[in-house]
């Protein structure tokens, strides 16, 4: 009997196959013969609904978790290149020959998605709510989340964003990339269709990948994003990983701020000029061209290798140059390296008139070298430098870092600092207490312009965590205190005669007051009631 039900969303249809009245998806359209029927059930949990994505790696569903009854999206590894589908059962079989291969790219799927489940408590990294294995493959659930793509957000805005607008949206992100790429996690999938843009206003990291669907040579079929791929990408040999992802990140900041994304990486490597209109040039700060210019260097050796860079980069104006690198600068297309000499000393007076001059001649070279016949002419940028030099006044950046982060706040709010100060990112620290500041951008001693914003890391202490006395509690009550502290619990039942059904009666594996790191599953065996009398 066919379902009526919405293969997109699960509202109820009044027969099936029409267009549903709550989300319009046309449910006549046929299912991708290769994906799992709709309304497959896998995990006795998850009830399988249209295809939503697939690429080289394998194909996400939109899902109902019939046990929450919300709607989620499910990942399942089918890499067609290497295997085929049993019509009758389901079961995802490998082609004769590629059973090794098969095998190691699901070890990796497996890896990833448990890497990514660790960093629940990241807003802006779309959540793996479950991991599972069935039908000789694995299924990923993440969290839904209603979203549009940074593209269409973008178009909706008229095609281009504010930098004040794209700096808001994309603080977090950075630190985010940064924090997965410190842990091992590089996307290099990062776009303006793999980023979404929520209802409140946030984007959120999604669509990952493991790395051999997301770079030519390997066996899976490569899923590039033409313009935000970076050229590492395109060959089987070269190391792909953080810089990679700031090359797509800056690229996708670029055609946020100008509505054109860069050539494709290979095509740059002949030329790596950028047209960025006038008008559009003269409303972004010089740093910002700046950081860009040096993040879409199309040589790994040669682009702002880390995210803790780039950031740095986009919150200040540039750091200081000496003269060797400005000749050097000259002689070459981007990167426009501005580094921080080395030496103490150095008087602030004379690092901002330093960091004028240097932001000047960056300029200059942008705009003969690398924003093409477009760009602003030499009185164009003159006047953009008096303007930016005349309209920020610079202060000094106080050391945050130990400092408690609501303390940080009430000096805020008192008028002690006269800066913004912004959380994007959370993590666990074994050095800094918890509710402390571990990282900020702009580093103490920098120069900001008073009202300017430093963006703060705050640290969530330990990532050990205890695990909570059960005493008297219900199962769930202690799932939603385990959960709260960053572990997945996970129920057993089992008869008891002396405590009530519902009730915990231990840990499986472990005892209370044990430390666990975050993330760890923990299985709770709970009361069934008194044992069945025996027929």
């Amino acid at each position: 009997m066919e379902s009526k039900l919405c293969a997109n969303c699960f509202a109820g249809l009044a027969a099936s196959g029409e267009a549903c009245p709550v989300c319009g998806w046309d449910n006549s359209k046929p299912q991708l013969p290769e994906a799992l029927p709709c309304f497959t059930v896998v995990s006795t949990r998850y009830q399988v609904g249209r295809v939503k994505a697939i690429n080289g790696e394998g194909i996400t569903y939109a899902a109902l978790d019939l046990s929450t009854r919300k709607e989620v999206e499910l990942r399942e590894f089918f890499p067609f290149a290497l295997a085929c589908r049993r019509k009758d059962d389901g079961t995802v079989v490998p082609n004769a020959g590629q059973e090794q291969l098969f095998e190691q790219y699901l070890d990796q799927f497996l890896e990833l998605q448990k890497n990514i489940s660790r960093l629940r408590e990241v807003t802006v990294v779309h959540s793996v709510l479950d991991l599972f294995e069935e039908n000789y493959t694995a299924y990923a659930v993440y969290e839904y989340v209603p979203a549009v793509s940074l593209r269409r957000y973008v178009e909706n805005a008229g095609g281009t964003l504010s930098w004040n607008t794209a700096n808001r949206l994309f603080q977090p992100v950075v630190s985010a990339l940064g924090l997965m790429n410190s842990l091992g996690i590089s996307h290099l999938g990062i776009s303006p269709d793999s980023l979404r843009v929520t209802g409140d206003g946030m984007v959120l990291i999604t669509s990952f990948s493991i790395q051999a669907a997301r770079r030519m040579g390997s066996a899976l079929e490569a899923d590039l994003a033409p313009g935000f791929a970076a050229l590492e990408q395109y060959t089987e040999k070269a190391r792909c990983g953080e810089p990679s992802d700031v090359y797509a990140l800056a690229a996708t900041l670029l055609y946020i701020l100008t509505g054109q994304a860069p050539q494709e990486a290979p095509r740059r490597l002949k030329d790596q000029r950028l047209m960025i209109s006038k008008e559009v040039l003269h409303a972004l700060p010089p740093f910002v061209v700046t950081a860009v210019a040096n993040a879409l260097q199309v040589r790994p050796d040669k682009r702002t290798a880390s995210f803790e860079r780039f950031k740095s980069e986009l919150a200040a104006a540039p750091t200081l140059m000496d003269e060797g690198d400005q000749t050097e600068a000259i002689r070459r297309l981007p990167p426009l390296d501005i580094s921080l000499p080395q030496g103490k000393g150095t008087p602030p007076f004379v690092w901002l008139v330093g960091s004028a001059v240097v932001t000047f001649v960056a300029l200059i070279i942008v705009a003969s070298l690398w924003l093409g016949e477009r760009g602003m002419s030499f009185n164009d940028l003159n006047q953009l430098f008096k303007e930016s030099s005349s309209s920020q006044a610079a202060a000094t950046v106080p050391n945050l870092v130990n400092e408690n982060y609501e303390e940080v706040l009430k000096k805020v709010e008192n008028g002690e600092y006269s800066f913004q100060v912004n959380v994007t990112a959370q993590e666990f620290n074994d050095t800094v207490a918890e509710g402390c500041i571990s990282s900020q951008v702009p580093f103490g001693g920098e120069p900001l312009p008073e009202g300017g914003i430093i963006s703060v890391t705050v640290s969530r202490g330990s990532a050990e965590r205890a695990l909570p006395s059960y005493d008297g509690v219900s199962y769930e009550d202690l799932q939603t205190v385990l959960t709260e502290s960053g572990f997945v619990p996970q129920r057993a039942d089992e008869a008891s005669e002396d405590v009530e059904a519902g009730y915990v009666l231990r840990y499986q594996d472990h005892q209370a007051g044990d430390t666990l790191d975050y993330g760890a599953t923990v299985t709770v065996v709970v009361s069934s009631g008194p044992a069945s009398p025996a027929s």
